[in-house]
């Protein structure tokens, strides 16, 4: 390989590609020599030299060699003699980038010269500027992307002070920037440094090197106040005294202001008619300074290229993909604009320049020239846009006869003409190639779709009598001037639905959370950005858009919607993610400008940045950092200072990735709970009144009403209402509220239900409905939402919040469970009051108990009572075994307590047992592994912490409390201890009548309740399981019993049958055969074995059994239930157990109590000792000095 001094060069020719750089692809010749000699792709410079003009440009190498193309097969030496010439013929090409060749001037298919250069000077500090003021705005807008892509873009930089043999120097060649994939920027060098010798024609750039951008600003024009006066003044110019004619050579300087659309800034404005004219509306101020006396102006609406979405090749023509860029139109004043940079645009004028709804931006204003002669324009050519729909019922697009052209000439007239309070758009002012579209307040017919409007002119008009200006306009559509229809177009991609439409379309009901969107509104207007948590189902997107279309109404806010579900659906590349995000946040901060403010909208981002888990090592975890990073270094670009807010939402903040919770991107974290019992109420009379019709007049003086009484009527233009408008079904599918539909007693049984779930609830009550009905009148017209409806949607109905929360159910309540009358009245107490009467305990001043321990001697009904009150008060249910939540790793068992209370208020009302509470939280200090006194811990921050149980009541049992933590028996966590004692006599008797309740005893009420009392007083020192075991004995015994008179039966039955069966000899089942003769008798005297005569007759039994059983089913049908049952019961052959006096007898000499009467006298002292011998000082963790005593063993 040649060395620096002496380089290596070749002959080829240039081919155009699409390299998006300043490098360039090497023939395969040269590229096999730079990797002979291990030469690094960094370090080779290429010098590319042509002949047209004489010079010389230097690129880096990609290190990628270029396509291979075969040399033509006629050359200066004739035909080809071999095939083995043919690689030693390949045409050697150097493919460069297509903008950066029209940059320098190369074409396609030159000749040019390309030498290597290895080891060139390096340059540590490169000063550029940009070839023209466009350039320069557009790497201003790309600031940030310059600093991290320019150096794999560029590599080698001409020297400037380069002077070969002396003479003057040669100016450096420019470089192309590629800054999106829509947008590009020329470059020049200024200087570099260290400062390179005359003779050193170029320089490589360090990868640590400082960029240093000198600004390229436009060149104000001067000019005078004369140049501001009135276009429409009178005049003695030549042209048409309609409009005032301008200094001759004196050029308007442009007014840059924030657009905003005044449909929607409507607060803004006094009420007043509908404007559907050309108008833009500026501030009384400015107007009188920098647009005195100007009657109509030119606007510009400016779209930078690198915010527009990429668009596929060949998917839609560049005519059409780019909105009309200017349009003239009235000047007004706005009296009570917010500030002196923004103007309103009507929405005419948002129609004809593609911004339907545009609240921020930047549009250009600036003084109209001159309007068109009069005479000059013949005609107007109309080119209606083509939206694949039959117009014939609607507007007909010219026609073959006369008569059609005028026709539709005088609808379009018709239609955008003057109304009786405001002007029409053809009222002027009209520009050449303007966009007639679609708005509000336009009677359009259905199938329209807005054209484009072209001025014919006569043959002689020349280009001078049509102005030198870009715009050709007049002030009004003579009615006497022809209007021709063309051929229908396209629509032009740029009408499609922008980035507002999601949030224009937001017409969702929300109820009961003003507080919560008025909180939302404040931090937001004071750029404070906030983190919206909820769980599925709660209304996160819509109270965003809902923020967001307040926002923008209201202050003037450019909103955009982003729903990051669809990125993290598609499974979409980072590059994507990447340039997805930064042109969502460089829209919002160009919407932003001239004092204006944006909000960016990022719905479920937790989709696309979930949490780190151990779990996932690897692709997931790395994914979700590097779009978290991404976003924390976007917003905090924006967002700190630019006057860009961010709204996020998402499941939760632990949902999120820490990269974005612990980067302080957000100031606030508001969490959207469950709806109380009033907002649940509200939000089903709104979800029902959607589907009610009226059935008939209704009073002003009953209760909540069961139909709305609206009825929604019909609109010949319901195309251009959408689905914005809330309607109500009038047809014969329409419903009827029932008048013993109590909403308020189907909003208490919700508890816990999002938005999103009673949403799904109606819908599951009007199925329930439409089956009742077709099963009770298939032919009635309405239909009756009913009570039972509701009642049989919620059966098998989970909510969302609750579908991955294992709750237990409860089906035991107070009727099975006897005794313990003051135990089961105090928790009825704390637990059914305040949650069937709530709106009465929330006025109490107090705090509430929450906490309850249950304790006892064993078998007494802990567990029992605490699983009986979460069904008798109709709560969820979540018990809890003391063992299972420790874990002898660090934080596992803490973790298992989070989780708990987190399913326990995700299910709230909820009650949250804990069986065996001393085992995981006895007295700290006694463990020597620490498990359970961190479990001690998070148990007293759980319950008495700073944010509180709100819904979650926790009960406790066990049978030592003296083990407990004393701290977890203080006022405040299990606020009351209630004893479960042995049962008194009374209690005894009152616990047999429970469960013989479920059992059939014989005698009479009045004998059984003389048994029960005697087997009461039988049974002192017998405990609740105690007596359920002795019940279940005697049930044994009668059991017994039954089986063996049955066997005793069957006995005496067989022995009396066997008396009067006939001989052995004879056939227990007959056969009659069918037919006689020899073939029969035949039949009868062939032998058969005994197990095929069983197997036929079997076969034959068992089909004789099919007949008989389907002739009792019959019966059974027409006699009714009663006689099926009992026949079931015949057939059942089965006898009752019947538990007696002698089964009880014979169980309690076979039954003995569980506990001791030591062990007993032994709970005794120690439960006398908790409730009434220990003193306010409770004891801490510090073991026992008596001999036998516990000791801790830390």
């Amino acid at each position: 390989m040649a060395s620096g001094k002496h380089p290596t060069s070749a002959s080829a020719e240039l081919t155009l590609v699409h390299l998006k750089n300043c490098l360039l692809n090497l023939p395969p010749s040269l590229v096999s020599l730079l990797v002979n000699v291990n030469t690094p792709v960094q370090n080779v410079v290429v010098e590319l030299g042509f002949k047209s003009p004489t010079a010389s440009v230097f690129l880096g190498w990609t290190g990628m060699p270029s396509k291979r193309r075969a040399a033509a097969p006629v050359s200066r030496q004739g035909i080809m003699g071999s095939r083995g010439a043919t690689r030693d013929q390949e045409t050697q090409l150097v493919e460069i980038d297509a903008a950066l060749a029209h940059a320098l001037g190369l074409s396609d298919g030159q000749k040019v010269t390309a030498t290597l250069h290895v080891d060139p000077p390096i340059a540590h500090t490169v000063n550029i500027e940009p070839l023209t003021a466009e350039d320069w705005e557009m790497i201003e807008l790309h600031a940030s992307f310059l600093e991290l892509n320019l150096q794999s873009q560029v590599r080698a930089l001409p020297n400037p002070a380069y002077a070969p043999d002396g003479n003057k120097p040669v100016p450096p060649h420019a470089l192309t920037l590629h800054l999106s994939p829509t947008s590009s920027a020329n470059i020049r060098v200024l200087s570099i440094e260290p400062a390179l010798p005359p003779d050193a024609p170029f320089a490589k750039m360090s990868p640590n090197a400082e960029v240093i951008v000198a600004p390229k600003m436009r060149a104000k024009n001067s000019h005078s106040s004369g140049d501001h006066r009135s276009v429409a003044s009178t005049s003695k110019s030549r042209r048409s005294g309609g409009s005032g004619a301008r200094k001759r050579g004196a050029k308007e300087e442009p007014t840059f202001l924030r657009p905003v659309d005044r449909a929607a800034c409507s607060q803004w404005f006094d009420d007043g008619p509908v404007c559907l004219d050309l108008g833009v509306w500026i501030d009384r101020d400015l107007l009188s300074k920098s647009f005195r006396g100007v009657s109509y102006v030119v606007v510009d609406v400016i779209r930078p290229a690198g915010l527009r979405e990429p668009q596929p090749e060949g998917a839609s023509d560049p005519t059409t993909a780019v909105a009309p860029s200017k349009v003239v139109a009235r000047l007004k004043p706005w009296d009570d604009a917010p500030n002196g940079q923004t103007a309103a645009l009507s929405s005419p004028l948002c129609s004809a320049l593609g911004c339907c709804g545009i609240v921020g931006g930047v549009v250009k204003i600036q003084a109209a020239p001159q309007q068109l002669q009069q005479g000059l324009v013949q005609r107007i050519r109309v080119l209606p846009f083509d939206v694949g729909s039959k117009l014939s019922e609607g507007l007909r697009l010219g026609g073959e006869t006369r008569a059609e052209q005028e026709e539709s000439a005088g609808r379009f007239r018709q239609m955008y003409s003057a109304s009786s309070d405001t002007q029409g758009l053809l009222q002027g002012p009209i520009t050449d190639g303007m966009v007639v579209g679609l708005f509000d307040g336009l009677e359009a017919p259905q199938g329209w779709a807005g054209a484009v409007v072209e001025f014919e002119y006569r043959s002689d008009v020349t280009l001078q009598d049509k102005g030198k200006d870009a715009v050709s306009w007049m002030t009004s559509l003579d009615p006497k001037m022809a209007v021709d229809f063309q051929q229908p177009q396209p629509r032009p991609s740029w009408m499609a639905s922008s980035d507002q439409s999601e949030l224009q379309s937001a017409g969702s009901t929300l109820i009961g959370i003003d507080s919560l969107l008025d909180s939302l509104q404040t931090h937001l207007s004071h750029m404070s950005s906030v983190l919206l948590t909820g769980t599925m189902g709660s209304g996160k997107t819509s109270v965003a858009k809902q923020l967001a279309k307040r926002l923008r109404q209201e202050s003037l806010f450019y909103t955009i919607y982003f729903s990051c579900r669809n990125l993290a659906a598609e499974e979409s590349s980072m590059s994507t993610i990447k340039e997805t995000l930064g042109r969502i946040f460089m829209s919002a901060g160009w919407g932003a400008r001239l004092g204006g403010q944006a909000l960016v909208v990022l719905d479920d981002l937790d989709k696309l940045c979930p949490a780190e888990t151990e779990l996932e090592v690897g692709n997931d975890n790395g994914r979700s950092r590097q779009v978290s990073e991404t976003i924390r270094s976007v917003t905090r670009r924006f967002c700190s200072g630019g006057g860009v807010v961010l709204l996020v939402t998402a499941e939760g903040k632990d949902a999120m990735n820490n990269v974005f919770v612990s980067g302080h991107l957000v100031r606030e974290i508001i969490e959207l709970r469950a709806p109380d019992k009033d907002a649940r109420r509200s939000v089903l009379e709104s979800l029902a009144k959607q589907y009610v019709i009226d059935d008939g007049p209704s009073s002003d003086n009953s209760r909540p009403p069961t139909a709305d009484g609206s009825v929604f009527a019909g609109d010949d233009n319901h195309w251009m209402h959408g689905s914005e408008q809330p309607r109500t079904r009038s047809g014969p599918d329409g419903f009827v509220l029932d008048p013993d539909l109590d909403l308020l007693d189907v909003a208490g049984s919700t508890d816990g239900y999002m938005p999103g779930d009673l949403e799904v609830l109606v819908s599951r009550a009007r199925n329930e409905a439409i089956i009742r009905s077709i099963g009770e009148s298939p032919d009635q017209a309405a239909l009756r939402l009913s009570q039972r409806d509701f009642e049989k949607a919620r059966k098998g109905f989970t909510p969302a919040s609750l579908r991955n929360v294992p709750l237990q159910s409860s089906t035991t309540t107070f009727d099975s469970i006897g005794g313990l009358h003051e135990t089961r009245r105090m928790l009825l107490e704390t637990l059914e009051y305040p949650t069937k009467y709530g709106p009465i305990f929330a006025q109490c001043p107090l705090r509430l108990r929450s906490g309850l321990l249950l304790y006892g001697y064993p078998g007494c009904g802990k567990t029992l009572l605490a699983s009986a009150v979460a069904g008798q008060c109709g709560l969820n249910f979540i018990s809890v075994k003391g063992p299972e939540i420790l874990n002898k790793y660090i934080g596992a068992s803490e973790k298992s307590v989070r989780d708990l209370f987190d399913r326990a208020q995700a299910a709230k009302p909820c009650v949250l047992f804990f069986d065996e509470f001393d085992s995981i939280a006895p007295k700290r200090g006694h463990d020597s592994t620490g498990v359970t006194d961190r479990v001690v811990n998070q148990l007293l921050t759980q319950m008495d912490g700073a944010e509180g149980l709100s819904g979650v009541y926790v009960l406790a049992a066990t049978s030592r409390p003296d083990l407990i933590d004393p701290a977890l028996l203080r006022p405040g966590r299990l606020d009351k201890s209630l004893l479960c004692d042995m049962p008194s006599v009374h209690d005894r008797v009152d616990i047999l009548a429970s469960l013989l309740h479920k059992v059939r005893l014989s005698g009479e009420p009045s004998e059984t309740r003389t048994l029960l009392t005697d087997v009461a007083n039988r049974t002192t020192g017998f405990s609740g399981a105690d007596l359920q075991a002795l019940v279940s004995n005697a049930q044994l015994e009668a059991i017994h019993d039954v089986l063996d008179a049955a066997t005793s039966r069957g006995a005496i039955g067989q022995q009396q049958r066997d008396a009067h069966s006939p001989p052995s000899s004879s056939p227990s089942f007959v056969q009659f055969r069918y037919g006689s003769g020899p073939s029969a008798a035949a039949d009868d005297t062939v032998p058969r074995s005994a197990s095929a005569a069983l197997i036929q007759e079997a076969a034959m039994a068992s089909k004789l059994e099919h007949i008989r059983l389907a002739r009792k089913r019959a019966k059974q049908a027409r006699t009714g239930p009663d006689t099926a049952a009992s026949a079931n019961k015949d057939e059942g052959q089965q006898a009752d157990v019947v538990i007696e006096w002698r089964h009880l007898n014979k169980a309690l000499e076979k039954t003995r109590a569980s506990i001791s009467a030591d062990e007993r006298r032994r709970l005794q002292r120690i439960y006398l000792e908790f409730v009434e011998g220990r003193s306010g000082q409770l004891k801490d963790g510090q073991g026992s000095m008596e001999i036998g005593g516990r000791s801790s063993l830390m």
